[in-house]
């Protein structure tokens, strides 16, 4: 009689130790247009929870989320799915960040910002949400490098490699400069801005432009850490579009709105984070059209905590 022999190839099926599996993290950034008019325009807040509901991120961080309190904050995000939320300030143009998962307050920053600096970790993450000067291209310099310096001294030198940079930089990347070229309104329509404030208060008036030209220097410094522009390396030059839509453009055409497209929107990781990004875009096409003024950036990350 043969002695029957069983091999237990299948025995890590029943003993749950599982190959371990990368989870999606879905991460999105937007700019809602001055708080849905400071509460006014319900209808633009309702259909922006009812898409953002739709979206399913995992994290989301806001800026000009003015007239909110703590209070409204949690109870939109509830409806978006996040029990979590995160607040900068109250009065302003406050920033804001709101998650699935449990989120750890680690830093409020004011001081030396146009609008401030809101950081915050959930999943073992840092998230930084920043929302730099609109007027200014030396102030915007100074904000990037209080950034930059903390992100150095927190992160980098305590070897916390795990973290993402993202909101409204009100600056153009050096990678988008045959873009710039190519939407080439923006950059007139800010001469004559700069030209009339420099009119009326010379060399105290706040400049957008660098000598007239844009300035690449802001979003340099962040990327030199070095900061991965995921969306950059996922999506081509003729989608790079963050700002403006055809909610704030009136009755531009198509063609005519094309001149005036920019990038100022940002996820930025740090290289932990490259390679896992699956997927990264700007939604500027359906319904963000009219939902703010900006479009919002989006990143997928296949992440294991």
């Amino acid at each position: 009689m043969k002695k029957l022999f069983f091999i237990p190839v299948l025995f890590f099926l029943f003993s749950g130790q599982l190959p371990a599996q990368n989870q999606a993290l879905k991460v999105l950034s937007y700019n809602i247009w001055n708080g849905f008019d400071w509460g006014k325009d319900s209808e633009r807040e309702k259909e922006m929870v009812k898409w953002l509901k739709e979206q399913n991120a995992d994290v989301i961080g806001f800026q000009e989320l003015n007239g909110f309190t703590p209070e409204k904050l949690e109870q939109l995000a509830s409806q978006w799915g996040h029990p979590y939320t995160l607040l900068l300030k109250e009065e302003g143009y406050p920033i804001g960040i709101t998650s699935k998962t449990p989120l750890e307050i680690k830093s409020r920053m004011l001081g030396g910002f146009w609008h401030g600096m809101l950081h915050a970790k959930t999943r073992d993450i840092d998230f930084v949400v920043v929302h730099l000067s609109p007027q200014d291209w030396q102030f915007r310099r100074s904000e990037a490098e209080i950034i930059s310096t903390y992100i150095e001294n927190v992160f980098m030198k305590n070897q916390q490699d795990k973290f993402i940079v993202m909101g409204d930089f009100n600056a153009h990347s050096p990678f988008d400069a045959g873009f710039d070229i190519t939407n080439s309104e923006t950059r007139k329509e800010n001469q004559k801005a700069d030209s009339l404030r420099f009119a009326e208060k010379g060399n105290a008036a706040f400049q957008t432009l660098r000598n007239g030209a844009f300035d690449y220097s802001v979003m340099s410094r962040f990327l030199s850490l070095p900061l991965i522009d995921v969306v950059q390396l996922h999506i081509e030059e003729d989608q790079k579009t963050s700002f403006p839509t055809p909610l704030v453009t009136g009755g531009m055409s198509s063609e005519q709105l094309e001149k005036y497209q920019q990038r100022i929107d940002y996820i930025l990781v740090s290289p932990y984070f490259e390679t896992l990004c699956s997927h990264a875009e700007i939604i500027n096409t359906g319904s963000p059209d009219g939902l703010s003024d900006h479009y919002p950036v989006v990143a997928t990350f296949q992440y294991e905590e």
